[in-house]
């Protein structure tokens, strides 16, 4: 497998430019329509609370700000940031369609250099968007720094399932069958190699967690979905 470099992952909001109109499409086929299910579990962590201010890092199409609001939590505002001008461009089409531009607010930032003021969310989401940082160490202090005491985090991100059958199967689809459908839905192959590339070389489960204790969170917990294809981490930052 292509080894990713450093610049690979600084470029990659250029990948997402390109496949932005298609980003939904290819999401739902290659999961298998999983993806919606898995997002509406992070959704669903979020019920039960009142007039929470959110922060949305990689938001891509918007995705899940929509599910969450579609799920009837009770978000009295959302900031979705991306580097993607053309990923937002595809979300503020699709907030818009959905009458929900006066509650959701798009920012094109780097999650590593938030201009956030410290203590300012109730809760962090990140969705199939941490693999893709630079230096994911940075892009946790960032999230730890912005969000308020007892804030949590939740972030939902693709890993490698334990059982060595399934993890086997798993690879072959990811370095075979992904960049196919990519190709076939977008028209770019090479995208989706990068792709399947971020999902073998992140660092998942007890690694991840690690990570994130690392940054200053507390009580930090690794739920595996689907026999670990994916994995919901969620974490609270000290009173």
């Amino acid at each position: 497998m292509k080894n990713l470099s450093e610049p690979s992952r600084a470029d990659n909001y250029k990948i997402f430019n390109k496949i932005a109109l298609r980003y939904d499409a290819f999401n739902t086929v290659s999961s298998w329509r999983l993806d919606k299910r898995w997002r509406k579990k992070l959704a669903d962590k979020l019920k039960g609370q009142k007039n929470l201010q959110l922060l949305d890092i990689a938001t891509g199409t918007a995705e899940l700000l929509l599910t969450i609001f579609k799920s009837d939590c009770k978000i009295s505002s959302a900031v979705g940031i991306d580097i993607s001008a053309e990923m937002l461009h595809v979300a503020a089409k699709k907030i818009a369609d959905k009458n929900l531009t006066d509650k959701i607010t798009l920012k094109q930032i780097d999650a590593a250099d938030m201009p956030f003021a410290d203590n300012s969310f109730d809760v962090a989401t990140c969705v199939f968007g941490v693999r893709n940082f630079i230096n994911p160490s940075t892009g946790l202090e960032q999230m730890f720094r912005v969000l308020k005491p007892a804030g949590r985090i939740l972030i939902l991100e693709f890993s490698l399932p334990q059982n060595s059958i399934l993890k086997w199967g798993y690879l072959i689809y990811l370095r075979y069958a992904i960049p196919l459908i990519g190709r076939i839905i977008t028209g770019d192959k090479n995208a989706y190699q990068y792709f399947s590339g971020t999902v073998e070389t992140f660092v998942y489960g007890d690694n991840f967690c690690k990570m994130m204790t690392a940054a200053g969170f507390i009580n930090v917990l690794a739920e595996p979905l689907t026999f670990g294809v994916a994995t919901l981490y969620s974490a609270q930052k000290p009173l």
